[in-house]
């Protein structure tokens, strides 16, 4: 089994990129993923007595060698594809660890105007008033206008804390290791964009249906919450550039960009 990893920034088309290559025969596109949040809690257990007692050498590369053996496992148990992408946000966050077990990770993480994830944050906050989701409250007088909003997402889960990691990636090192694809470009040029990532992961090629798309691999929406949609579209459409106009005042956008010089300037929006 060949396992890769998809690590994107919230709300930027990583389901979408799932659901493409698992049109390819040979690639798994998995739901969002709680393969992490198994080895997770398995590395919270790393200093119990049992393990302090003994060898810590032959402990690590125990536990390192059982990491490796629980994602192979469970990937077996899921399908009979050769290639698996696994979906978690959290997985650029501990590159090296994953590099412990599974040597030179193919990680991709998919990216989009930040202005448009918030936008589409605020979307998702406007189409369900009817329901007590937040993230304004009236009687503490916060969120209660799109700058506050825009603030809160931005400083919070989950698109501060993805904004937070992936330029972590930078300052580690590791993103020179990573493939970061715009979401705009898989829209507007998926041909030319899967391409990219083909010969990144070390596949070859595949006729993909940009007419047809179809998520086959299922999982119930409710367990997230309203900000937590993984619906796509039956088809794709280009990514129209400033889609966040209709929805973010001028100053509101201008202060996103401001405050997020390094997003802007490493992904050229």
């Amino acid at each position: 089994m060949k396992l890769l990893f998809n690590s994107s920034m919230p709300r930027s088309g990583s389901e979408l990129l799932q659901v493409l290559l698992h049109q390819n025969p040979r690639i798994y596109g998995s739901a969002t993923s709680p393969l992490l949040e198994y080895q997770y809690a398995a590395r919270a257990n790393y200093d119990s007595a049992e393990v302090r007692s003994q060898d810590p050498g032959l402990m690590q590369r125990a536990f390192i060698g059982m990491c490796a053996g629980m994602a192979g496992a469970y990937y077996a148990a899921l399908t009979e594809r050769p290639v698996a992408i696994d979906k978690n946000r959290g997985w650029a966050h501990y590159y090296e660890w994953v590099a412990q077990w599974c040597p030179n990770p193919r990680m991709i993480c998919m990216v989009r105007d930040l202005r448009s994830i918030v936008a589409s944050m605020e979307r998702i906050y406007r189409s369900n008033r009817h329901r007590d989701a937040g993230p304004d409250k009236p009687s503490q007088l916060t969120c209660m206008t799109v700058a506050q909003r825009a603030q809160h997402w931005l400083g919070s889960q989950p698109v501060g804390l993805a904004l937070a990691r992936t330029l972590d990636c930078f300052q580690r090192g590791v993103a020179k290791e990573m493939l970061f694809v715009r979401y705009e470009d898989l829209c507007t040029a998926p041909r030319e964009t899967l391409a990219r990532v083909y010969s990144y992961i070390g596949e070859e090629p595949f006729a993909h249906d940009f007419e047809r798309i179809v998520k086959e691999v299922r999982e119930d929406d409710s367990h997230y919450g309203i900000y937590g949609q993984h619906s796509i579209r039956p088809s794709l459409r280009a990514a129209m550039p400033g889609d966040w106009r209709d929805v973010l005042p001028d100053k509101v956008a201008a202060g996103i960009r401001a405050g997020n010089p390094w997003y802007f300037e490493t992904f050229g929006y």
